[in-house]
């Protein structure tokens, strides 16, 4: 079936960037890369390009894929389509189980340590607060949360680039020695700490039915969003190591280099324009896009049908966005520590690419006329670059595992729960084949 360029929706290009960015650069940034700091010590700047290397291996294979087939909650259609439907529904359960039980309360709790270095608060109420938050706004509709997503976006960027620009001239040259204390494991499993840090792009591709002109949009965002947050983190990384010192910084949030180089007026603003918006954007795309998964899986017959039910006025997914809140602000009284929910999150992220890949080489190979033109690159280059993303994303996920062995048993408890939960409803209920289209207004 030949592509067409059509597909009207409520996220043009800035949106679509602006979400991509809120994914990215969100509160795993700003909790991690003082726990990255700690395994690698200056080699974090090597740890953050490693986790974006490898990151943008899966990024342009699924840039391929959401340009030649947008839709809702493309993240599981395209492996479930293309590859194996229980691979796919696993890989979306352990994304799942990854983003509300570390992911959402990392974004929570960080938010609280940054408001509580400037006023004493309790980092839990104000978790709790924004995780309220933004339930609320999505409630309201896509539009309304697309809109806030933009922009914090401004000033999320406003935030980062100040921090940046007043760093560099107070790195001291000393404090980036030695290297690399960690040696080779140490950068490599202070990336796969930050690799989660890094993806988060790709999930653009859960609203492709939403997206205006997706075929063309999705590939110009990636083009805009990647380059962008990859100078920034490097900045970022050599700032925060090389004014206060690895020893200071390991385990530290950013906090602690903004307070030792940024005039007072300008730590506020890195707190609130640069902590917060990029924890609040993150908590906010989770929200645009996990019901997507939701509503993908309820059209397959694998969840029940109300969680793809809408709202009359707002047209929102209702019951979808309230279980994603009711678990994220359960989990956010925990008691794993941060570096906890990190791993947690990374487990979800790392083995979410690997069956998205998978279905890349899958559409290369198969249907070469439908991704044909899709990316200025050949296909079979990016299909090289989707079979090297698969190894390094096992690495990625063996070194995690690793470092939080008995948190990663438990992350495998809960898949195979959920794998008893696939065989019972592919048994006993309908259930259907998920089927792609070529064309954006079939979703």
């Amino acid at each position: 079936m030949a592509r067409t360029e059509g597909g009207d929706g409520d996220i043009g290009l800035l949106h679509a960037v602006s979400i991509e960015v809120g994914l990215i650069v969100g509160g795993a940034l700003f909790s991690l890369t003082g726990v990255a700091v700690g395994l690698a010590g200056p080699g974090v700047v090597l740890a953050f390009c490693v986790a974006f290397g490898i990151a943008i291996l899966g990024l342009l294979p699924t840039a391929m894929l959401g340009a030649a087939y947008p839709t809702t909650g493309g993240n599981y259609r395209y492996p479930a389509a293309l590859v194996s439907r229980p691979l796919a529904f696993l890989a979306a359960m352990g994304l799942g189980v990854s983003m509300f039980t570390g992911g959402l309360p990392l974004y929570a709790l960080t938010a609280g340590q940054y408001v509580d270095a400037l006023l004493p608060v309790s980092p839990t109420a104000v978790g709790f607060a924004l995780l309220t938050l933004f339930f609320a706004v999505n409630l309201l509709g896509l539009r309304p949360a697309a809109t806030a997503q933009l922009v914090m976006f401004v000033g999320l960027v406003a935030a980062l680039a100040s921090f940046v620009a007043f760093g560099i001239p107070a790195v001291d040259p000393a404090n980036l020695t030695p290297a690399f204390p960690g040696g080779t494991v140490g950068v490599l499993t202070a990336a796969g700490v930050l690799y989660f840090v890094c993806l988060g792009a790709n999930f653009v591709v859960d609203v492709g039915g939403d997206v205006r002109d997706a075929t063309v949009t999705i590939p110009k965002s990636f083009a805009v969003s990647v380059p962008l947050v990859l100078v920034t983190y490097a900045g970022i990384g050599l700032v925060a190591v090389g004014t206060v010192g690895a020893d200071a910084m390991a385990g530290a949030t950013l906090a602690v280099p903004a307070e030792a180089i940024l005039p007072r007026g300008f730590e506020e603003l890195f707190v609130v324009g640069g902590a917060l918006f990029a924890i609040a954007t993150s908590i906010n795309a989770v929200y645009i896009i996990t019901p997507k998964y939701l509503e993908a899986l309820a059209a397959d017959g694998l969840a029940p049908n109300a969680l793809a039910a809408t709202n009359d006025r707002f047209g929102t997914p209702h019951w979808a966005t309230a279980l994603v809140y009711a678990c994220s602000a359960a989990a956010l009284v925990s008691p794993l520590p941060i570096a906890d929910l990190g791993a947690l999150l990374g487990f979800g992220g790392a083995a979410l690419v690997v069956p998205v890949m998978l279905a890349a080489i899958v559409a290369v190979r198969d249907h070469p006329e439908d991704v044909a033109d899709t990316l200025p690159l050949p296909g079979r280059a990016l299909a090289a670059m989707a079979a090297l993303a698969v190894p390094l994303n096992c690495l990625l996920l063996a070194l995690l595992a690793t470092q939080s062995p008995t948190l990663f048993v438990a992350w495998l408890a809960a898949l195979a729960v959920l794998g008893g939960y696939y065989l019972v409803r592919t048994r006993t209920a309908s259930t259907s084949r998920t089927e792609l289209t070529t064309d954006p207004d079939a979703d």
